[in-house]
């Protein structure tokens, strides 16, 4: 009897649509819910630090504003408010505050960088917790842009409620710290429409921060060989 020894051709590559990869990144986030909440939380210290940052200039430049601009009647509040800015070592001379400005962008520089590292190391464990699982996948036929879609979708997922959580953490703690120290002011003078585009600047960072963080982590995921992940130990 002869046989055909000829290879069979591939007929078609099977694709998992945007909503499975969403549904296996979800997942995965709740199994390792520790990991998680590690990579979560760094996302959290930082947004939180900048969006105090980012309230606190606002309201002081509001409440200098005001108490440049006040009525000749409200001269009493006026030297009240600036007062206690001066008591609290607050610049208000444009040399001091520009001089205020660059300290506080080198500070939040420092932040952001080392936010980044940490949740550059933390992907980089959590690839390397799941050598064997990624080798599964790659075994069962998932390409590398599948693998490199789930580790995005998870730092994703991780950085929007981490930077939700600290923009939130972040306001609160500039109102409560500004009405203890201005009382009245702090309403009065509210920046409501800086204090929006800080919030809009900090959803950007922090989700712009978490999946630039996963990049490499996720690169090196999809690069890898099944063989060799499945031969590691973890």
């Amino acid at each position: 009897m002869v046989t055909n020894s000829a290879a069979i051709p591939v007929q078609r590559q099977v694709i998992l649509p945007l909503s499975k990869a969403v549904e296996i990144a979800y997942k995965s986030i709740r199994m390792r819910f520790a990991r998680s909440l590690l990579v979560t939380s760094g996302i959290v210290l930082a947004l939180a630090f900048l969006m105090s940052i980012l309230t606190s200039d606002a309201m002081l430049a509001s409440m200098r504003a005001w108490a440049s601009d006040a009525p000749s009647n409200n001269n009493l509040a006026r030297e009240q408010l600036l007062a206690r800015m001066r008591a609290k070592g607050v610049p208000t001379t444009p040399t001091e505050i520009s001089n205020d400005r660059i300290q506080t962008r080198w500070l939040l520089g420092l932040a952001l960088l080392v936010a980044f590292a940490g949740i550059l190391n933390a992907m980089l464990m959590s690839v390397t917790e799941r050598f064997r699982e990624i080798g599964t996948m790659k075994c069962l036929g998932a390409l590398d842009g599948f693998i490199i879609k789930l580790f995005l979708l998870e730092s994703l997922f991780q950085g929007i409620i981490g930077t939700i959580v600290g923009i939130v953490l972040g306001i609160l703690m500039s109102l409560i710290g500004a009405s203890i120290s201005y009382g009245r002011y702090a309403w009065t003078t509210l920046p409501v429409k800086s204090l929006l585009m800080s919030i809009g600047i900090c959803l950007l960072v922090g989700v712009a921060l978490t999946v630039a963080g996963a990049v490499y982590p996720a690169w090196r995921a999809a690069r890898m060989q099944p063989i060799e992940a499945m031969r590691v130990e973890t």
